[in-house]
């Protein structure tokens, strides 16, 4: 198997979208549920689901373009150029290019089905994106929708019925989400202050953890606060890196953006 046709593989499994994944996805557009307001809980939760749900609120679509990192089940390490453009919470494209810039692997997701492109070997695949996957390649089993938001400097935030806040080293904060029956859903970690959020572990509901997710560094883009760098990784040492490099928000995007056809073959 060539290195192409390994990137585009590896590629899918960092980003494939798993029904046994083991946590809701269901994801709290509105943070608060509908009897919910910063006032159902104690004040510092509040305060902090109320900046979670004002971070970045208003960016609809973006692109952008820097270096990935990623490993694969076998611990194999990839990297290469990446440039990306998403929509929403659950339209993105992403290609991998080599050092000469010509597209290695893409990926694209339209909100119904989520398309793999291998460019080394003409490979395509179609999937509806409820259940879209390659178990023989897990790696770090993040959800299309998860890296959409954090790719816009937004940690995802899933279904809970409690919130509290707990104390952390150097002014740092952590917001705990619990489910009433399945117990810790989620933390979200603060920076110094408790003010920007700086990372999030998504839990299972067997309590394992299903993946973290950190942000370093950052840079202004507009109005908004995007990542310098993003860390998606498990326990089991599995990991995915993006550097973003340059990076615009708000930007004219086509409906056809999302959508990717099989390749045409040559002629002999």
């Amino acid at each position: 198997m060539n290195r192409s046709v390994r990137i585009f593989l590896l590629l899918c499994s960092v980003l494939y979208i798993s029904s046994c994944a083991g946590f809701s996805d269901k994801i709290t557009i509105n943070i608060f549920g509908p009897v919910q307001t910063p006032d159902s809980f104690e004040p510092e939760a509040g305060r902090l689901l109320s900046a979670l749900k004002d971070k970045n609120r208003n960016i609809k679509t973006f692109k952008g373009t820097g270096r990935m990192t990623f490993s694969g089940k076998n611990r194999e390490l990839i990297s290469a150029d990446i440039a990306w453009v998403a929509e929403n919470k659950n339209k993105i494209s992403l290609v991998l290019r080599d050092i000469l810039g010509r597209p290695i692997a893409s990926l694209a997701a339209d909100g119904e089905w989520i398309y793999f492109v291998s460019h080394a070997d003409n490979t395509f695949y179609k999937k509806h994106s409820d259940n879209a996957g390659l178990e023989d390649f897990i790696s770090v089993p993040v959800k299309i929708k998860d890296v959409i938001l954090l790719l816009s400097g937004r940690v995802p935030v899933y279904e809970f019925d409690s919130a509290a806040v707990a104390g952390a080293e150097n002014g740092r904060c952590i917001l705990v989400l619990k489910k009433k029956w399945t117990g810790i859903a989620e933390k979200i970690y603060f920076g110094r202050d408790c003010q920007d959020v700086a990372g999030v572990e998504i839990f299972g509901t067997g309590g394992d953890l299903v993946y973290r997710a950190a942000f370093e560094g950052e840079k202004k883009v507009e109005e908004y606060h995007i990542p310098s760098r993003l860390v998606v990784s498990n326990d089991a040492g599995d990991y995915l890196m993006i550097d973003i490099e340059r990076y615009w928000a708000d930007v004219p995007v086509s409906r056809s953006a999302f959508i990717l056809n099989p390749p045409e073959k040559n002629s002999e």
